[in-house]
């Protein structure tokens, strides 16, 4: 069906545009004075009362097919979300920022903040990531004690910046900062942590409206602009992250040279005439169009190509654009674990190995700041390309091993996200690099912000869960999504446009499920899924409900042949939830239960279990080297997301399909001591 745009659009250019760089509310108030309906071409108007306006314009991204809903205009109502962001606001804030500020962080602040001092170490790396992931705590919920406390640590690093604008000047000789300015450098965080501190400062001036450390962090982007562009300097940026920092600057002010230089960093990556190459570990081994293969640090490769994918979306650069496509597709059709993980335990740099189909489940390493990487790369490469199938590894990632990173408890976390451990592993209290709290608050914070985009003709709901979202399209349209996914697959959707309007509504439909069936005010909606998405195109008034529902069913799962390690293997999984046994719920070792192919489960929700969770209930036999149980053992499996919140023990996502022998037993005991 060929559709055809019906809906109301005005247009302003660029310069226009650019000329709105006002607050929030005098921006709102010129764009209704000038008659100026939402339009992608605009990009995203966020809600009143958020600070100042980043005016991302779609102008700016031809080559992307669609824009993200921000995280503004959706609030999350559901029992999986909701209570998360919840625990993170009351429990994680005050948690992580008495381990990086010695005067006490958050709760001295609200003790007395006249007396307060911030009591930050020079230059930490993840203090300032952490100014981000409070920024977003914001943007959910107003709280005059968080924004004091960005306020006076945003202060603290202002004051360290030096007259010329470069960030490190008063932060000292570490690792991070190289003891000579932009030198080739590979394991320097130099511009690591200026694209952290810029990433904090459009944050904060999109949920504060505070200038102070947008102001500083300009500064010192120009200062790297002025040392770095057509110097001639041999340079490497060291560990990615600037690439994807200057994209998002870029889409914030449409000026042209910060994106002249990310493709300048980009650039040099691979580029070795007059310095010594990086090699792998970041992904200096080739020059960036050459690369086909996803090789060495995970966070480094999902940082640097999530950075080239945006890139492209600005420019079209063909060259890039096969390479992400390719790199995407070698981590996951060969290197990415069936809970959502990358990277391998054996690489001994936190990354991939170079040949596929490697990732044997005792070698998992997981770590959480790659699996936030790597869901935002994911999104990225759908606006590139509109495929639902970048959306599906997302939603892996997202409820499985990204859940699990956080306790439900809100107050530790892991720094690696295994598929098996036979001793028992406790969550970090803290870690001598507590690099991840800040990428998992910001996106549970900002979850509500992946649900949703728009294009010239709709709207595409990409996510699922009980949700409101005031979606900018056309004169405004709410959608009211209720369900309890990912528990039920039965979802619906209350349309809600500001006036009738006929535009499309494109529904994701998961690669997991076998079946599916959609009505609209109770009639059969018949139609092709295209590149995963259901496509509802009409003209659509208030109170309009879809009912979609994509049937869960148990899963058992096999890895193909041509993968290491997962002989004799299987696991479960229903929706999209990846599932786990841990020893408390099993009464036989989880190392000697026997899975065959005709063993039977049953789906059970549980309210008073782990937060809410749907089980997974049967019976398996226990096999040793001696003897096959005759008499079946109750097992419950649990979601992989919750694991680890009650006693400490074995977990273990895989199980054997097959009696074990003496010489299974003495693999499964190395395997478990090499992980």
């Amino acid at each position: 069906m060929k559709i055809i745009d019906m809906t109301c659009r005005y247009q302003t250019s660029s310069d226009e545009l650019q000329a709105l760089d006002v607050s929030r509310r005098r921006f709102l108030k010129a764009a209704t004075a000038a008659g100026l309906a939402m339009n992608v071409k605009l990009g995203e108007l966020f809600a009143a009362g958020k600070g100042d306006e980043a005016i991302a314009t779609a102008d700016r991204f031809p080559h992307f097919r669609s824009e993200p809903v921000s995280y503004f205009h959706v609030r999350m109502k559901d029992r999986f979300w909701a209570p998360r962001q919840e625990t993170v606001r009351d429990v994680t804030l005050p948690w992580a920022t008495s381990h990086w500020d010695a005067a006490g962080g958050l709760d001295a602040y609200r003790a007395d903040p006249s007396v307060y001092r911030a009591r930050l170490k020079p230059g930490d790396m993840e203090a300032i990531k952490f100014i981000e992931a409070m920024a977003a705590v914001v943007g959910l919920q107003r709280d005059a004690a968080v924004e004091g406390l960005i306020e006076t640590w945003a202060r603290f690093l202002i004051d360290l910046q030096g007259a010329d604008g470069y960030l490190q000047a008063g932060f000292g000789v570490t690792l991070s900062h190289p003891p000579e300015r932009w030198a080739a450098f590979s394991i320097s965080h130099e511009t690591y942590l200026i694209g952290h501190y810029l990433e904090a400062a459009i944050a904060c001036r999109e949920s504060t409206g505070g200038t102070a450390l947008y102001d500083s962090a300009i500064r010192a982007i120009d200062n790297m602009a002025d040392a770095l562009l057509d110097s001639g300097r041999p340079y490497i940026s060291g560990v990615p992250e600037i690439e994807q920092a200057l994209m998002r600057l870029f889409g914030a002010t449409g000026r042209p040279e910060y994106l002249r230089l990310c493709g300048w960093f980009i650039a040099q990556r691979g580029n070795h005439v007059s310095r010594a190459s990086g090699g792998k570990p970041i992904q200096d081994h080739l020059p960036v169009q050459n690369q086909r293969t996803i090789e060495g640090h995970a966070v480094c490769a999902a940082y640097l190509f999530n950075g080239v994918t945006e890139y492209v979306g600005a420019t079209g650069d063909e060259a890039y654009r096969e390479a992400v496509l390719s790199i995407w597709d070698d981590l996951a059709e060969h290197k990415m674990y069936l809970h959502g993980a990358s990277g391998n335990v054996s690489s001994n740099f936190e990354g991939y190995l170079p040949e596929p189909y490697n990732i044997s489940p005792y070698d998992t390493y997981g770590e959480s700041c790659a699996i936030f990487g790597n869901f935002q790369w994911a999104h990225s490469l759908f606006r590139l390309t509109g495929e639902a199938r970048y959306l599906d590894f997302a939603e892996r990632m997202l409820y499985n091993a990204f859940y699990a990173s956080l306790s439900l408890q809100g107050d530790s976390y892991f720094y690696r996200n295994v598929s098996q451990t036979f001793d028992p592993k406790l969550r970090y209290d803290w870690h001598p690099v507590p690099c991840c709290p800040p990428n998992i608050v910001k996106l549970l914070c900002k979850i509500g912000g992946f649900f949703y985009s728009m294009d010239r003709d709709g709207i595409f709901v990409k996510h699922y869960g009980a949700s409101e979202a005031d979606i900018p399209f056309g004169k405004g349209v709410k959608l009211i999504q209720q369900g309890d996914y990912p528990w039920d697959g039965d979802i619906s959707l209350q349309v809600e446009p500001s006036r009738p309007a006929r535009f499309a509504l494109r529904l994701r439909i998961p690669a997991w499920t076998k079946a599916h069936s959609v009505t609209v005010n109770g009639q059969v909606v018949q139609g092709d899924v295209r590149n995963g998405w259901l496509t509802i195109y009409r003209y659509w008034r208030t109170g309009d409900r879809i009912e979609l529902s994509l049937p869960m069913r148990i899963e058992r799962v096999t890895m193909p042949p041509r993968f290491k390690g997962y002989e004799n293997l299987a696991a479960l999984r229903r929706g999209p939830i990846v599932y786990c046994v841990e020893q408390q719920d099993s009464p036989a070792p989880i190392g000697q239960l026997y899975f065959p192919p005709d063993a039977k489960f049953t789906a059970e929700h549980r309210p008073d279990l782990l937060g809410g969770v749907t089980v997974l209930k049967g019976k398996l036999p226990q096999a040793t080297t001696m003897y096959v149980s005759e008499s079946p053992v109750p097992v419950m499996f649990i979601p992989y997301g919750v694991w680890n919140n009650r006693k400490p023990g074995a977990m273990s996502i895989w199980l054997s399909t097959k009696p074990h022998t003496l010489n299974d037993d003495i693999k499964a005991w190395n395997d478990m001591a090499r992980a």
